[in-house]
């Protein structure tokens, strides 16, 4: 899931996103939308939808993709490239 894909799944629905910002350790995007749910997608295409009264929602996610189940995950954590070291010299 990316956050273009969010945003062309809320858009029917009159769901707005009332603010976006990146995860700490920029690793993904947090959408907290005027409903007061979140949705976390995840830079390696993971997404999760938190909050109350989030059933419909998730309903219409799960349509496009099945979300991440965070009672499943193995700790393992996705693999990200390292920014270059170049020497001191």
């Amino acid at each position: 899931m990316t956050v273009e894909q969010a945003e062309a799944v809320l858009s029917p629905t009159g769901v707005t996103i009332a603010l976006q910002h990146r995860f700490a350790f920029d690793t993904g995007t947090i959408l907290r939308l005027d409903n007061y749910a979140m949705i976390n997608i995840f830079d390696d295409g993971r997404y999760y939808i938190q909050g109350e009264n989030i059933e419909s929602l998730v309903a219409l996610f799960r349509a496009t993709e099945e979300p991440w189940d965070p009672e499943t995950w193995s700790g393992e954590l996705p693999q990200q490239g390292l920014p270059p070291i170049f020497p001191l010299s």
